[in-house]
């Protein structure tokens, strides 16, 4: 495969000033997989591998962990004052950069500023008394009763945690919202906010960082396969040298490896991994 010229920027619907470094490389990678280092001369045209890959891009933000990371951005409170906000309660957040990084694929808190979560509020619970450096050394005085205080301490301190980790939850004043990756719309719900907004958010890390993802090169390289395969399957004929490929094949291999993947990927998340939205 040839370095990605201008023509084939414009063919992809990108900007002539897009930097194709990364994309022209992993493409590269791709094809030489593909071929098999061209070994076999057959492969899909540059414009619909991309097509693919930007696919396969959507599919990992929804499904794998590394490729959105957790972010925070302030609304400022003036904004909610604004005829457009007052007409519509709701406002359009991030869209993707040119290398692919910073959509808000999604959202899963919203807090004012002065909530426990907003932080700036004198209800933490976390100061004073309770702080766990004066509970866990509290007994370092060499009276031969350290390792009992500080249990004794430790086990105070959760126990205190835990209540005032449920008194948050009643006294803390939650925004309900509804969001929609697709047009990138915050909607917010009840009252209108009386102060900056915090949203804790997904956004997509850049394009480069992703390629260089071993799972998500083998799942590109699954579905070009697949895509192949299938397109070989319309048409009857023999490549020079009455060489033949077989489409089932080429189209079974990326399916199965396709499963695999999928399946690697679902075994992998941790246990903190939720998207919500």
């Amino acid at each position: 495969m040839t370095d990605i010229t201008a023509g084939d920027l414009e063919d992809m619907g990108l900007p002539r000033d897009y930097d194709p470094n990364c994309l022209n490389n992993f493409m590269i990678e791709l094809a030489d997989d593909i071929t098999g280092a061209c070994m076999i001369p057959m492969n899909l045209p540059k414009k619909e591998i991309y097509n693919i890959i930007q696919r396969a891009k959507k599919w990992f933000y929804k499904n794998y962990e590394y490729s959105v990371q957790e972010n925070f951005l302030v609304i400022p409170e003036e904004y909610f004052k604004t005829a457009i906000y007052l007409s519509t309660r709701s406002l359009t957040l991030p869209g993707a950069a040119l290398d692919g990084s910073g959509a808000v694929f999604a959202v899963y808190g919203v807090y004012p500023v002065g909530s426990y979560y907003g932080a700036g509020t004198d209800v933490r619970f976390t100061k004073g008394d309770f702080n766990i450096d004066r509970l866990l050394f509290g007994g370092m005085l060499g009276q031969g009763t350290y390792d009992i205080k500080s249990a004794e301490n430790l086990q105070y301190y959760v126990v205190q945690q835990s209540y005032y980790d449920m008194a948050r939850q009643i006294i803390n004043n939650t925004i309900s919202f509804n969001y929609s990756n697709l047009t990138r719309n915050l909607k917010i719900m009840g009252e209108t906010p009386a102060s900056h907004l915090i949203l804790e958010v997904y956004q997509t890390i850049p394009d480069c960082a992703l390629f260089e993802d071993e799972i998500f090169f083998r799942y590109c390289s699954a579905k070009i396969k697949i895509s192949l395969g299938t397109k070989l399957s319309i048409f009857d004929y023999n490549l020079p040298g009455d060489v033949k490929l077989n489409a089932d094949v080429i189209k079974s291999l990326g399916e199965d490896e396709l499963e695999k993947i999928i399946e690697e990927i679902k075994g992998d998340e941790g246990v903190d991994w939720m998207m919500h939205s």
